[in-house]
């Protein structure tokens, strides 16, 4: 300890003049003399030099705090704060290791010189605390000791809705007695977030029903729910009952109330009474801030836990019904995440395919390698085109090999489920075994070809019938079987087909003349054989060929259907006789290709409607009367057959939802506007219904010539689940980031109490070497935690707040740096740290904390990633319009595939690193977040021969509009 007190009294002169120096510029020493500034430090040096060098007595001790209190006194009166004092001593703490950077290792100060150094300066810092604030050491423990109590008697969980007055109680009551307190209640805001309900008093067992105050009104817990510092009401006593809004306040003179306002929102009021008229001294205040500090907590954290088990309650009964729903069912239910590719399936797949639950692959790859490999790539590329489009299902048929290696035909139904953004990130679905199915069709087949083949001779009978077709006009043919094989034909038959006898004779009617497939023909047919009856006047169009190698002609027969009998002429089938009709059918046609072509039209608008699940409307703006169909009255609710006028359906929609529907309508109905309609509102509940459902609606008005609206018309579309769908994303996001944000505050003040704790430790000089590095092992961890709240709470704001706030300042960067690598020096000093600053001072914009928080992040990056024997090189230097600032280290290079997301949060490094070094993967992500918030940018490069490099780029003049846009 010798080595700190010779190099203090050694440079005194120097620390003194690079003091004033660095002090002179602050906002606290304006209007202070030099000699003011510097006043006490000299002799203030001197004393701590001498503590170093010969131990603490209580002469010294005594001298050192007498200096102190006149320094911290002087800056009182020239309005300095509590935090401008204690930073005067943080910058002696770093001006005194600046002396002997450049000394040999062995002329550098040990580690206890350091820390009695330090200690020193600490001391000074809780000195000035109590002088600014009035807040002794007694105080603190005392405040430590109702917390410890609030601690133990805060309740796990608290269910929403539930009564909350027995846990409540007793925390209010302690707070009632750490502040000396006649009585107190808790109030806390309901779901509206508006009406505040007593919750807990302790002078009462059950809160008097129906009691509520506004905390937007102007009642004194009104005033308290609005105010960010404690409100103390005097004389409560005899004042009117709107003061007193909601409070029960028998033998109450004084009144002191605080809000609860954990992370930003109004979670309750906590109003303190007193029996006597008094006034309320700030230690007081300040206690009881601390106290509803930790009690917000408390309750944030017990109603949290009640939601996340009521959500687990929900969660469990879900997944229960899914799992009896999956055992009832005979179908493998299987649920695909298609991020990660990991498939799940139900217990089913034992009996339908053979498989255990735990034989079957996590992988969606278990599924397609069993697939026959002729439907592996058909069923392949199309599951992937309805994941990578649109669809909401997905079915096919295809053959899947079981546990024995036997093809079994499966039908397959998928439903997707995708985000916000349209991106698929499920699919569920069912696997159902059809081979019996198709195996029963396939055998109906066969049967229909066995028939086929059993032909009946009848020779006489075919010479009978081959007379009468020559004599017919048009003769076509002789169908019999349940094909109908053509046996016999006359010329005309041939001529008109432009075919020679051998292509029809002998084949099924419809392979032979393909002209009159998909005609009903092959229907008609089969009638006449199972009714045995004839029929006339069936019309046949076909395109013919008059001569062998014409053209080819739209020709149009009548034809005679007669029945053969087996029992009458000696065969089964039917004898066709036809008569050519071209010119009348053609007529008729024309007569009625309008009527079709609007119809078809008609009918492909339904089919696409019913598509896409759409309703439509027609409205006639001039009498309001309107046309809804179907769909579109079941999704707003309308009545199934009543006639409604658009007025009328209007008082269908969600009252809230009703103006700007109308205005909707209004801006499309405008003369000489576009007539486009598009609105999302949502339809009134059923009666006995409390769900709403969302309808998007596009539509067009038509005008008439004097260019006024005369006709709207359009189409609704249910997007309910699409809204629900959003609406759970943004509640998800929120809980995250949430969650985050009460685990991060909550583990500060376990944390403090541990920092607290080692610091007095390290004090005690009784504690041996074995002690002193167990208590500096946890001061470690301890440190690093914080850092890692720090991060999270970073993290916390950047995610929900929108960036992170930077106040910016004219700031010396070089200086800066300097300072910043010189502090890791000293914590990590077997490290190489190298340091290169340009001549010129850089001088520009920026907020100093988050910069100095940029580089460590950074700095500790370097140190963790690269080996300890190599150096770690951090370069400063100006380019136009910006500096550009480097931390480059050597090692493994960082993989390809991790550089497109380093600077994502929870991303870490290389797996398998130290436990000590372990972070929450937040660092990179705060370090972009705060070059952002400057108007800069960073990149990193990584190879094996260059090694890793950070740069930063800051821009001079760019970083208060960045931070302030």
């Amino acid at each position: 300890m010798n080595l700190v007190a010779d190099f203090i009294e050694a440079n005194l002169d120097v620390l003194v003049r690079r003091f004033a120096e660095a002090t002179r510029g602050l906002e606290s020493t304006q209007g202070l003399k030099p000699s003011e500034l510097i006043s006490t430090l000299p002799e203030y040096l001197h004393a701590v030099a001498a503590i170093c060098r010969h131990g603490s007595t209580p002469e010294r001790l005594e001298t050192r705090a007498r200096l102190e209190e006149a320094h911290i006194n002087l800056r009182l009166r020239v309005g300095a704060t509590q935090e401008d004092a204690t930073d005067e001593y943080t910058l002696l703490g770093r001006l005194i290791p600046q002396l002997w950077e450049d000394v040999q290792p062995e002329r550098k100060p040990s580690a206890a010189g350091l820390q009695c150094l330090f200690q020193q300066l600490e001391e000074a810092m809780d000195h000035v605390v109590v002088l600014f604030s009035g807040y002794s050491l007694e105080d603190r423990q005392r405040e430590k000791r109702f917390l410890r109590q609030m601690d133990a008697l805060a309740p796990r969980s608290l269910e929403p809705g539930a009564d909350m007055q027995g846990p409540l109680k007793p925390l209010v009551e302690l707070i009632c007695r750490a502040l000396v307190a006649t009585g107190a209640e808790l109030f806390l805001v309901d779901a509206g977030g508006r009406r505040m309900v007593p919750i807990a008093h302790t002078e009462h067992l059950v809160p008097p029903p129906g009691r509520w105050v506004d905390s937007q009104g102007p009642s004194f817990l009104g005033r308290v729910a609005r105010s960010e510092e404690p409100l103390v009401l005097a004389r409560a006593r005899g004042l009117e009952d709107a003061a007193l809004d909601g409070l029960h306040v028998p033998g109450w003179s004084t009144l002191l109330g605080l809000r609860l306002w954990p992370h930003g929102e109004l979670m309750g009021v906590l109003c303190v009474g007193f029996a006597e008229a008094r006034p309320v001294p700030p230690q007081t205040k300040r206690f009881m801030e601390t106290l509803v500090e930790y009690l917000s907590g408390i309750l944030d954290r017990a109603l949290l836990m009640g939601q996340l088990r009521e959500t687990a309650t929900r969660l469990e009964m879900s997944e229960s019904r899914y799992r009896l729903a999956s055992q009832a069912a005979a179908d493998t239910v299987w649920d695909w995440n298609l991020l990660t590719h990991e498939v799940a399936w139900s217990g089913e797949t034992r009996r339908l395919l053979g498989f255990a639950p735990e034989e079957t692959g996590p992988l969606s790859s278990w599924w397609v390698e069993r697939i026959h490999p002729e439907d592996r790539e058909r069923v392949e590329h199309g599951i992937h085109a309805a994941i990578q489009g649109t669809q909401a299902r997905w079915q096919d048929e295809y053959r899947f090999f079981n546990r024995e290696g036997e093809a079994v035909r499966v039908l397959d139904t998928g439903v997707i489920l995708r985000d916000v953004t349209g991106l698929g990130v499920r699919m569920v679905g069912a696997m159902q075994d059809v081979t019996l199915q198709r195996e029963e069709e396939s055998g109906r087949a066969r049967l229909l070809l066995e028939a086929r083949t059993a032909r009946v001779q009848a020779d006489t009978a075919l010479g009978h019938l081959h007379v009468l077709l020559q004599q017919a006009p048009v003769a076509l043919a002789v169908l019999r079987g349940p094909e109908h094989i053509v046996e016999l034909a006359n010329d005309r038959v041939c001529q008109l087909w432009g075919r020679s006898s051998d292509q029809v004779l002998g084949r099924p009617l419809i392979e032979a003349l393909p002209e009159v497939k998909g005609q009903g023909f092959q229907k008609l047919l089969d009638g006449v054989i199972t009714t045995g009856l004839p029929y006339v006047g069936h019309e046949l169009h076909a395109r013919l060929a008059r001569a062998p190698g014409g053209e080819m002609e739209d020709t149009y027969f009548n034809f005679v259907y007669q029945p053969l009998h087996e029992a009458e002429v000696g065969l089964q089938g039917i004898l066709i006789v036809a008569s050519e009709v071209t010119e009348a059918v053609q007529a008729r046609q024309r007569a009625e290709g309008l009527a079709r072509t609007l119809q078809a039209s008609e009918e492909r608008l339904r089919l696409a409607m019913d598509a896409a699940d759409m309703g439509s409307w027609d409205i006639d703006l001039a009498t309001g009367q309107g046309t809804w169909d179907a769909r579109f009255r079941a999704m707003l609710g309308l009545p199934a057959r009543a006639e409604l006028t658009l007025d009328e359906a209007m008082r269908f929609v969600l009252e809230e939802d009703r103006p700007k529907v109308e205005q909707a309508m209004a801006d499309a109905a405008r003369p000489g506007g576009s007539g486009e309609y598009a609105c999302e509102f949502r339809a009134r509940p059923p009666q006995g219904s409390q769900s709403v459902r969302w309808i998007s609606g596009r539509g067009h008005v038509h005008f008439g010539p004097d260019g006024q609206p005369v006709r709207f018309v359009g189409t609704g579309l249910d997007v309910t689940e699409r809204k629900l769908a959003e609406e759970t994303a943004r509640q998800r996001a929120e809980f995250e980031q949430y969650l985050m944000g009460i685990v991060s505050h909550d583990l500060r003040n376990p944390l403090n109490s541990i920092m607290l704790g080692t610091t007095s430790l390290l004090r005690r000089e009784e504690l041996n070497e074995r002690a002193t590095k167990a208590v500096l092992r946890i001061q470690s961890s301890a440190e690093r935690a914080v850092r890692m709240i720090r991060d999270l709470l970073d993290f916390t704001q950047a995610r929900m707040g929108g960036g992170l706030p930077v106040q910016c300042q004219d700031l010396e960067l070089g200086a800066l740096v300097r300072q910043v690598v010189e502090e890791a020096r000293m914590t990590a000093p077997e490290r190489d740290l190298q340091l290169s600053l340009p001549q010129a001072g850089l001088h520009g914009c920026w907020d100093p904390d988050r910069v100095t928080q940029l580089l460590i992040n950074l700095l500790g990056n370097a140190l963790k990633y690269s080996p300890e024997d190599t150096p770690v090189a951090v370069r400063l230097r100006e380019v136009p319009g910006s500096v550009l600032l480097e931390v480059h280290n050597g090692g493994e290079p960082i993989a390809p595939e991790l550089l497109p997301r380093i600077f994502k949060p929870m991303q870490r490094g290389v797996p398998g690193m130290d436990a000590a070094t372990r972070s929450v993967g937040l660092g990179l992500y705060i370090v972009r977040t705060i070059v952002h918030a400057h108007g800069g940018t960073i990149d990193v490069t990584s190879t094996r021969e260059a090694g890793t490099t950070f740069t930063v780029r800051l821009p001079h003049a760019d970083a208060k509009q960045a931070a302030g846009a």
